[in-house]
Formats: structure tokens, sequence, C-alpha cells
């Protein structure tokens, strides 16, 4: 088709998803530099990757329903003139997104291979990534890369990069600075997962109030905490803050998601269950100590070297399941309210020795 391809790509949500696409996303850019990529996006997602060059970002509301889609498909119409996109990528196999692929004028249609397709995706789609055995959720988003580069035969240049780019205005840098300035260092701590039915995420509260104890008192940083403001967040930072020796700083509900991101910048580490945060520390280079039990940290963990992932995975799917890791699906959850107190206190404590033993070293050389 050519150097001057029209890319479409619907990936809503959510946040730590959106944030996961970014290196297949900027594998796309270096690969096709003439092309105009247009993403069609959710409004908090928009939120997070405003700023990022060389896309065109189209808001979708999910709770707009047909209405919405309706709208979606004249804004694209008008903005291609009543062409096509060469290709839609479809990174989100979720049926809300297939229908809305509906809306969108597309030549070919880019979805999963049948392994990974899910709520009958393949009827939507002409065209499929390659099977891959056991990927991880950033070479997930990289098989589309890979495949477009394939359909147009034209090599991806420099496919084991792995480049991210979260978009942080300067003036939120700037005020990370001031508030580091005013607190001295620090670490994040982002205790809540969203709720997912039958995928219990969260750590305990007292887990995470030995954990932030040990990090203050061994190593003099200050504790910040942060999220979104929901309810199970302030009832979480309660019961927690009710045990602590440590005084914390709560932010949580008090930032922009793009001061939340240059406060991670800026961090010592971030801990976090598996959710966004840990993979917007991955991508901004501060360690993620991500506490993982019920998902499968091949797949789900921060996609960072070193890892600094606290897995208890294996041992929850064997209690609570009754399955060894060569006996379930790859990527199957351990689905159970008390699987992630398979992580302890010290199993934390000692990813946190690792991350500051690391951080020191940089710091110092």
């Amino acid at each position: 088709m050519g150097e001057n391809l029209r890319i479409c790509v619907i990936k809503l949500s959510a946040l730590g998803d959106c944030c996961l696409f970014l290196p297949a996303f900027n594998a796309i850019r270096r690969t096709f530099l003439a092309a105009e990529i247009t993403w069609v996006i959710a409004p908090l997602e928009y939120r997070l990757l405003e700023g990022l060059s060389g896309v065109n970002f189209v808001i979708y509301d999910k709770k707009s329903g047909l209405k919405g889609a309706i709208t979606l498909r004249k804004t694209l119409k008008n903005y291609l003139n009543g062409a096509k996109f060469d290709y839609l990528l479809m990174p989100q196999e979720s049926l809300r997104a297939s229908v809305l692929s509906l809306f969108v004028p597309a030549k070919i249609r880019v979805g999963y291979d049948k392994d990974r397709a899910k709520d009958f995706q393949r009827f939507f789609c002409n065209a499929q990534i390659a099977t891959r055995r056991e990927p991880h959720l950033v070479e997930n988003a990289l098989d589309f890369a890979i495949a477009l580069a394939k359909l147009e035969d034209k090599p991806l240049k420099e496919p084991t990069q792995i480049e991210w780019n979260l978009p942080i205005p300067q003036d939120e840098r700037e005020n990370a600075a001031k508030f580091a300035a005013q607190i001295g260092r620090y670490f994040i701590v982002s205790p809540i997962a969203n709720a997912v039915r039958f995928n219990w995420r969260n750590w305990t509260a007292e887990g995470y109030a030995q954990a932030i104890d040990y990090a203050a008192e061994k190593y003099g940083l200050t504790p910040v905490i942060t999220g979104v403001g929901s309810e199970r967040e302030n009832e979480t930072i309660t019961e927690i803050s009710a045990i602590l020796q440590s005084k914390i700083i709560d932010l949580n509900g008090k930032t922009s998601l793009k001061f939340l991101l240059a406060l991670i910048e800026k961090a010592e580490f971030v801990i976090a269950p598996d959710s966004g945060p840990g993979h917007f520390a991955a991508a901004l280079g501060t360690p993620a100590i991500a506490l993982l039990a019920c998902a499968d940290p091949r797949r789900a963990a921060p996609f960072q070297k070193p890892s600094y992932c606290v897995d208890r995975y294996e041992e929850a799917l064997l209690k609570f399941a009754g399955k060894k890791l060569n006996e379930v699906k790859f990527g199957a959850r351990a689905r159970d309210p008390k699987a992630m107190r398979e992580i302890t206190p010290t199993d934390v404590t000692q990813m946190i020795d690792r991350a500051m033993s690391d951080v020191i070293f940089k710091r110092n050389h």
C-alpha cells in the first residue's frame, strides 16, 4: 500500500493496558515514518497519553453506547474525506471494542490469532497476528507492529527496541521536583487495583503497613500513597494508617495522571499490585515492586529488567486451584480472595532491599 499509510488503533482502556501498547506504537512509528496514525481511546486513558507525538487521538466514551459509536463514525469519515483506513489494529479483544470496530471504515482489520482472540473477535477481522507461545502483554502488543510490517512487506525497524515515551509535561516535572525538595527522597505505594469480577488482586493493609515502615525506617524514605480516590482506596488507606508507625503523605485522589507520572519518575521505587502504576514505573525506569499472586507474572508483571516482581503465583495456583504451573493454561488466574495472602511482608521487604541496592549503585556510579 506504500509508505503513506492510514492506520487506526482501537485501544480504549485500561490505563495500564494503554501504557503497555506504547512499545508497539513506537515500533510502528519508527518503521512507517510517513504514516498517519489515529488512536481511538477512552477519556481517562487519553489523559494519560495526551501529548504523545505522531498520533491523532479520537476519544470515545464507553458510556455513550451506540450514539457515541455513530458520532465516532462521522468523525472518522470527515477526517478521511470519505476514504478508508488502510489498516485497523485491534489489540483490545473485548466484544465492546470489536462491535465499535464496525463503525471504523478500514480495508484490513487485524486482530489476535486464534489462540489469543476472545469474545468472537475473529468474526470482526480479516487478518490476524502470528501465533506466539506464552507472550507477555507487551509482546502481545508488539505482535501487531510485526503483523503490520509483514503485511506491508517491510522489515520492522529495530524490532527488539522497547521504547515507551510516556508523555510528561515539563511543568509537571517541575512540580514533582518542588515536591521532592520539600519532602526529600520518597517511594510510592499505590495499594489498590480496580475491582474486576473474580479477580482478587489486592494485598493486605497489614502487609502494606509493615513494608512501608520498613522502607521508611531503614532507608529514611518518605512514604507517599496514591490512588484515584475511590471509596475502596480510602478505606484501605485508613486501615493502613491505623497500623503504621511512619508518617505518610496521602495523595489519594489528589493528583492528575500527569503529575502522578512525574512523581513516579522521581520516586525511589513503586509498590503496587497488578495495576497501572507498576507499569508506569517500569516505563519510566523506576523500580516497580509489583505484587502478583492471582496474575501470571510471565504475562502481566511490569516489563522491566531487572525485575522486582514479588511472585507468589505458583504457590497460589497450587493452594487454591490444586494445579501446578504446567497444568494450567498460560495466563490463567489463581482465582481466590485469599490468594494475595501468599505474599508475605518479608517477600516485599527483601524486594525493597534489592531495588534500593540497585538505586544506590546507580546513584553512586
